[in-house]
C-alpha cells in the first residue's frame, strides 16, 4: 500500500515498446529515485478484452522477469468488458458468462462489447482463469480493474450498461452497484486459491462497502489537471475515508492534459505529489499531452523536489507498514479527517483541506498557484513540531506557515515516537539498516512497531513481529521492549538510532547525522536522556 506508480502513456512511442518500458525502470534505477511498481495500460492487442499481450511487448514473461530482477513489481490494467474476436470473448460467450444487453446496450466507444457476468459464480472463476493463465502465471503482481462500475462511456447520459440488464442475481437496474465488489472477489478470491505466496493487490475505479477485504482500493476517476480539482481531491479523499474504507488515492496530476515543459503545470504536478506522498496509496497516473510521466520529465528543480518526497514516502514505511497492520487489524483508518482525532475541538471539525496520517503526521496540502504561504490549524489538546524546521508551538490556533514550492506544510504531533527507515530505492532494499526513531518530547508516547516478511500471507498464521517502543517524558526514558512474535528472516540484531527532535537536531527528511545509537537484541532496554 506504499507503492510508488509511474504510468505509461499507450498513446506514445513510449509503452509500445517493451525496451523503453524496461529502459524507464532503469533510468529510476540509475537516477536513484525510489520506485517499485509500474503500472502498464492497454498493452494488449487490438480488441478490449483481449488478455493477449500486443507485439510491442514480445516475450512478455522475460519483461516481468527483467523488471523484477530490478525489483520492480509491475501491475497491468484489465476490464469486465470484452469484444468480439479474442478467445477471451468467445469462451464466455459459448459458456453463457454475459450479461444480457442492457436498456443502454454496447459502449459506442467500444462497438460490440459485452459484459461478464460477475454476479456468476461461474463468471467470476471464468474471469480469473483467464487472468491467471495470460497474466498471473508470467508473473505480473497487480491488477488495475478499470471500468469497474460499470458505465457505457464515461458517466455519460446513459449510464451503466447493467441498466435493465438480467445477471445470474436478477435485474442489473437493482445490484449494479454491488457489481465492483463481486468483480474484485473474482480477482482475490481467484488468487488466495492459487497461493497464499503473494498478496493480492487492486485498484479500482468504483467502490463498494467491504471491499477492502479483496485487497482493492480505489481511485477518484479521471479528473482535471488543475488546483481546482487538486482542492477538491482532498476533502473527498477524506469523506471517502469516513466511510471506513481504507485504502484511497488520485491521479497525482490529474488524468489528462498538462505539458510538463509547462511552468504552471510542473507547479500543479509538485502540489498534488506531495499531496499524494501522504495519501494511502502514493501513485503517479495520467495521460500527458506530450506523452511522459516519469520524475525527471518535469525539469530539474521540479525532479529535486519530487525526489525529495518520495524519499520521505519510504523513509516513513515503518511508521506507515504499522499503520497497514493496523487497519487490517483494527479496523484502522490511515487517512483521517481532524475530527477522527480531534472531536473535543470544535474548530477541527470543519476544516477539509488537513488530514492526520496516522496519530501522529498532520498534513496540509498547497492548493493555490503560486502561494508563497497558508494558514495551517493545529488542533488543541496538543503541541505541534514543524517536521521540516523541528520548531515547536501549542495548538488550538492558526500558523501562517512559509510554503515555497519544495514545502508542503506538514506537523508533528508532541508526544511522538516516529520510526524513519533508511533512505531506500525500493521497499525492502534494507532490511538489516538501522531504524531511526525520532522523539518528539511534550508528551507521554507510545508506538508499537510491526514487521512480517512483507510479501505473503503467513502473517495470519500468526507469523510476524512486534516491538512496544515507550517514551516516558517525565523521566526521559524511551523503552524499547522485547520483540514479540517471529516470521522467518526476521532480524534479529539490530540497531536503532535515538534522535530527540528540537530546532536543531531531527528536522527533515535526511538521515540525522547526530543520533545515539542502541544495539538491540529483542530483549528489552531502557535508554536515559
Amino acid at each position: 500500500s506504499s507503492r510508488t506508480q509511474s504510468v505509461l502513456n499507450p498513446d506514445g512511442v513510449l509503452a509500445r515498446h517493451k525496451s523503453e518500458l524496461l529502459g524507464v525502470a532503469a533510468k529510476y534505477r540509475s537516477l536513484h529515485i525510489p520506485l517499485d511498481n509500474i503500472v502498464l495500460d492497454e498493452w494488449w492487442e487490438t480488441v478490449l478484452g483481449s488478455h493477449v499481450f500486443t507485439d510491442k511487448f514480445p516475450d512478455p514473461r522475460s519483461m516481468v522477469q527483467t523488471l523484477h530482477d530490478e525489483h520492480v513489481h509491475l501491475m497491468v490494467s484489465i476490464w469486465p468488458v470484452f469484444q468480439p474476436g479474442s478467445a477471451n470473448y468467445d469462451q464466455l460467450l459459448k459458456d453463457g458468462l454475459f450479461t444480457s444487453e442492457g436498456i443502454n446496450k454496447t459502449p459506442p466507444w467500444f462497438p460490440g462489447t459485452r459484459l461478464y457476468d460477475a454476479f456468476s459464480v461461474k463468471g467470476r472463476e471464468t474471469y480469473w482463469q483467464q487472468v491467471k493463465s495470460s497474466l498471473f502465471d508470467i508473473g505480473v503482481d497487480a491488477f488495475w480493474l478499470d471500468s469497474a462500475e460499470p458505465s457505457d462511456n464515461y458517466g455519460e447520459e446513459q449510464g451503466s450498461m447493467l441498466a435493465g440488464a438480467h445477471t445470474a442475481m436478477g435485474n442489473g437496474s437493482r445490484y449494479a452497484n454491488l457489481f465492483p465488489l463481486l468483480t474484485t472477489s473474482a480477482i482475490y478470491d481467484g488468487q488466495r486459491s492459487v497461493t497464499d505466496r503473494q498478496r493480492v493487490f487492486m485498484l479500482t475505479r468504483s467502490a463498494f462497502a467491504g471491499m477492502q477485504h479483496q485487497a482493492a482500493s480505489a481511485w477518484s476517476g479521471d479528473i482535471a489537471t488543475n488546483f481546482q480539482t487538486l482542492k477538491r481531491e482532498i476533502p473527498a479523499g477524506l469523506n471517502y475515508s469516513l466511510t471506513g474504507l481504507p485504502y484511497w488515492t488520485t491521479d497525482i496530476g490529474g488524468f489528462n492534459g498538462g505539458y510538463t515543459s509547462d511552468p504552471a503545470y510542473q507547479e500543479v504536478f509538485v502540489r498534488w505529489f506531495q499531496y499524494g506522498a501522504f495519501c494511502p496509496i502514493f501513485r503517479v497516473h495520467g495521460v500527458r499531452v506530450n506523452n511522459q510521466n516519469e520524475l525527471w520529465s518535469y525539469g530539474e528543480n521540479a525532479q529535486a523536489i519530487l525526489t525529495l518526497y518520495d524519499r520521505l514516502r519510504y523513509r516513513l514505511l515503518p511508521y506507515i507498514y504499522t499503520l497497514a497492520h493496523q487497519t487490517t487489524t483494527e479496523g484502522y483508518t490511515p487517512m483521517r479527517a481532524l475530527a477522527f482525532d480531534f472531536l473535543q475541538d470544535p474548530r477541527a471539525l470543519d476544516i477539509s483541506d488537513e488530514f492526520m496520517v496516522g496519530p501522529s503526521l498532520l498534513v496540509a496540502p498547497v492548493t493555490d498557484a503560486g502561494a508563497i504561504s497558508r494558514r495551517v490549524y493545529l488542533p488543541a489538546g496538543a503541541e505541534w513540531y514543524d517536521f521540516w524546521t523541528g520548531e515547536r508551538t501549542t495548538g488550538g490556533h492558526e500558523v501562517n506557515r512559509k510554503t515555497p514550492l519544495a514545502i508542503m506544510p506538514l506537523y508533528v504531533r508532541a508526544g511522538t515516537i516516529l520510526p524513519m527507515g533508511p533512505e531506500s530505492e525500493y521497499s525492502n532494499q534494507h532490511p538489516d539498516a538501522p531504524v531511526e526513531l525520532r522523539i518528539y518530547p511534550g508528551g507521554d508516547a507510545f508506538f508499537e512497531l510491526y514487521e512480517d516478511d512483507g510479501t505473503s500471507y503467513d502473517y495470519e498464521k500468526g507469523l510476524s513481529a512486534t516491538i512496544p517502543i515507550k517514551w516516558n517524558d517525565q523521566a526521559k526514558v524511551l523503552t524499547i521492549g522485547a520483540t514479540h512474535g517471529h516470521y522467518p528472516g526476521m532480524q534479529m540484531h539490530r540497531e536503532f538510532s535515538l534522535v530527540m527532535v528540537n530546532s536543531t537536531l531531527g528536522a527533515g527528511e535526511a538521515v540525522s547525522a547526530s543520533a545515539r545509537t542502541v544495539h538491540y537484541d529483542g530483549s528489552s532496554q531502557e535508554v536515559h536522556f
